[in-house]
């Protein structure tokens, strides 16, 4: 007998086949569905932002929170107007500089240049900077250009009496402002050496030269500089300077007084001007030391030949030397001894160069191998004692420079170191008490003056 299966097996077996085939098909739609509508949702909705990252903003806050505890100052902002700090600086201009062209240098911009050149151009019309001028600045540049600085102000003195002052105001525009100081008498000293000439000398120990000729010109009159000048002699010079109220030498010295300490005697010739009279040089005890003719015409201490008969070292031969001889460099002033009138003045033969000067009817006196003549001699000008008439060189038969001086009377050369001609003045009365007692005060500061120091000296063109 045949076993078949009944209808209710048959039933469930086509159910389990149905179902194995129906649940994967369910499966797989399900995924699709999902997937469709998530495409539909991202499409729909907004997006969603991921949360922000928090560290770096609490690290900095932290860091903050903590500066106060260690003490240490949050940095300022920048500000769009910060500006480099201002600076000094002072220049020394140089020979052939000039005030814009040394800004110019340093970098400041055009436009301050030509600003302070209009303000202070009204107070150097007449007073140019010179060489060794000190120009102080106060400068500052901005961050975009820090090599292009502004003048903020600018100082300059050209005098010792006198200072300007440039300033910058916020508009940038310049302006100028002068400070006149006071200048109030000072006695110095100068006390030195005799090496090499008088003149020299002077002029290295600080003493203006125009004092030291003062006091050349003075002693010419009383000292014979080619017998009585040696080498190592003391000399001293009492002079009145013009000093500003912060120190500073506004005047160089005016002669005062000055002595000589020679082998036997010392020399001392003090100025005065008496109310009605010319400044001159006297004496101690008032006599004037102008005499007739001066000693010596010029600061010379060597005589190379004397007067009388001698061997040429040209001609090869002896003949009269009818003058003297002194030995001095090329240049040398040559003075006039005495008042009177250019006879001569030009080349003549072996002389070279030369003047003569007559004096009075009976006196003249004449000047050889010079280099040049001096300014304004020509025949026919009357010449003062002590004026510039020519300077020493070694022009026509000459070995080497040197001042040919001849002593003429009635038209005869005689010996000029032995003339005497000594006339001269005396003060009296009361003139002379003034005197005396100026004199006395004079003395006094020889030895009470301060001694002035010749590395403070500043010289022109230095």
């Amino acid at each position: 007998m045949t076993d078949f299966p009944s209808p209710s097996d048959r039933q469930r077996e086509r159910l389990g086949a149905v179902s194995i085939l129906v649940g994967p098909a369910i499966a797989i739609l399900t995924v699709l569905a999902v997937l469709c509508g998530s495409v539909v949702l991202r499409d729909r909705l907004p997006p969603i932002e991921a949360p922000p990252d928090r560290t770096q903003d609490q690290a900095i806050a932290r860091l903050e929170a903590e500066l106060p505890v260690a003490g240490i100052a949050a940095p300022p902002p920048v500000s769009a107007d910060f500006q480099l700090d201002p600076y000094d600086l002072e220049l020394r201009l140089q020979r052939g500089d000039t005030l814009d062209g040394m800004l110019e240098d340093i970098g400041v911009p055009g436009d301050d240049r030509a600003g302070i050149a209009r303000a202070l151009g009204g107070f150097l019309k007449k007073h140019r900077l010179g060489a060794g001028e000190a120009v102080q600045l106060s400068l500052q540049a901005g961050p975009d250009a820090p090599d292009r600085p502004h003048v903020l102000s600018l100082l300059v003195r050209p005098e010792a009496e006198r200072e300007y002052t440039i300033t910058r105001d916020p508009a940038g525009a310049y302006t100028a402002a002068q400070k006149i100081y006071e200048v109030r008498p000072r006695i110095v000293r100068v006390a030195a050496l005799r090496r090499g000439s008088l003149l020299e000398s002077g002029i290295e120990a600080g003493a203006p030269a125009d004092a030291i000729r003062e006091f050349i010109k003075a002693l010419s009159y009383g000292v014979d500089f080619q017998r009585e000048l040696k080498a190592g002699q003391k000399f001293a010079l009492l002079l009145e300077q013009g000093v500003t109220e912060d120190g500073r030498v506004a005047e160089a010295g005016r002669l005062l007084a000055g002595r000589l300490e020679l082998a036997r005697r010392t020399e001392t010739v003090i100025a005065y001007r008496p109310p009605h009279g010319a400044r001159q040089f006297y004496t101690p005890d008032g006599y004037s030391v102008v005499r007739a003719f001066l000693r010596t015409p010029m600061d010379a201490s060597h005589v190379t030949s004397g007067f009388g008969f001698r061997h040429h070292p040209i001609l090869g031969y002896s003949a009269m030397h009818e003058g003297v001889d002194f030995a001095a460099p090329t240049g040398t002033p040559i003075l006039a001894a005495g008042n009177g009138r250019v006879a001569m003045a030009g080349r003549r033969g072996g002389y070279g160069i030369y003047v003569e000067l007559v004096h009075t009817a009976e006196i003249a006196t004449a000047y050889g191998h010079m280099s040049r003549l001096g300014p304004g001699i020509r025949p026919g000008v009357k010449v003062r004692q002590g004026q510039v008439i020519g300077f020493v060189g070694s022009t026509g038969r000459s070995t080497g420079p040197h001042l040919h001086y001849e002593f003429h009377r009635h038209g005869r050369p005689v010996n000029p170191l032995v003339q005497r001609a000594s006339l001269r003045l005396r003060l009296v009365g009361r003139e002379l008490k003034a005197f005396q007692a100026l004199a006395q005060r004079y003395l006094a500061r020889f030895r009470s003056a301060p001694v002035l120091d010749a590395s403070t000296v500043k010289r022109r063109g230095d």
